[in-house]
């Protein structure tokens, strides 16, 4: 790493990213940077090419060209575990659960460095105990943040949708995030519990420090809580700024109104 890297104003750099596939062009140039610490959002229509930057971002696709930095290292084509190690962890639109596990048991997935799960270590059990307790105790902490603690002992396929959000956010909490990528986490949750799920996060960022790049679309609830936003339309960064930038900016008026 960088011993420059904890310097920089950013934690997260894209360089003039291309993706491809076919005739398609799904990122064409797509340029921007996340401040360290900050709430920073990513918009646009369908099909504008946010959810493609996030898989190129996070190592599930590879960019035909361009660069991206993170925390101060070019991450550019590392495969997805690597780039998850290194602190930078993705959550999804749709909740990927264990569906034969339970809400507890999907949390402790997400623990890195267990050594009960290491062939080396596994057989001995004193040194691995203390460790997996503290692992627990961490994962229960987290979802009483989370207000998901009462059905910890659920299996994950049934509880509500809303609750497989928190759970996911839950998992990629466990892992430590230096920063996290956040696909809609409010997608398909009432009002209410869309505004607890966003106070939540701005005040993990707050205390916490952890930076957050979010797609989301509900633009009425998001523009309360970011710093900043990007604005993507047919794979190019179009518009950037504060929220309050955005919402007067004729550009992004006539690309929303476009697609309405």
């Amino acid at each position: 790493m960088n011993s420059n890297s904890r310097n920089s104003n950013y934690i997260l750099e894209v360089i003039d990213v291309r993706k491809r596939f076919g005739g398609i062009i799904a990122l064409d140039g797509v340029n921007l940077k996340v401040k360290r610490g900050s709430m920073t959002a990513l918009i646009g229509p369908n099909g504008s090419g946010k959810t493609t930057l996030f898989n190129v971002i996070a190592g599930v696709y590879k960019p035909d060209s361009g660069k991206v930095i993170f925390d101060g290292t070019d991450i550019t084509g590392w495969p997805p575990e690597k780039i998850y190690h290194r602190g930078l962890v993705r959550t999804f639109q749709v909740p990927r659960m264990f569906k034969a596990m339970t809400v507890f048991e999907n949390v402790l997935t997400a623990a890195k460095g267990n050594p009960g799960e290491r062939f080396s270590t596994s057989p001995l059990r004193k040194i691995w105990k203390a460790i997996e307790l503290k692992i627990a105790e961490k994962a229960v902490d987290i979802m009483e943040l989370l207000k998901i603690l009462h059905v910890a002992r659920n299996l994950s396929s049934a509880i509500s949708g809303g609750q497989m959000k928190l759970v996911e956010l839950a998992r990629g909490l466990m892992s430590d995030p230096i920063m996290l990528l956040l696909d809609e986490p409010a997608a398909g949750v009432n009002p209410t519990l869309a505004h607890e799920i966003f106070g939540f996060l701005r005040n993990l960022n707050k205390e916490q420090g952890i930076s957050m790049l979010i797609i989301e679309h509900r633009l009425d609830i998001l523009f309360d809580y970011v710093d900043y936003v990007y604005v993507m339309h047919r794979g190019k960064v179009v518009a950037e700024g504060t929220p309050k930038e955005i919402v007067e900016n004729p550009v992004v008026v006539d690309i929303y109104l476009g697609e309405a």
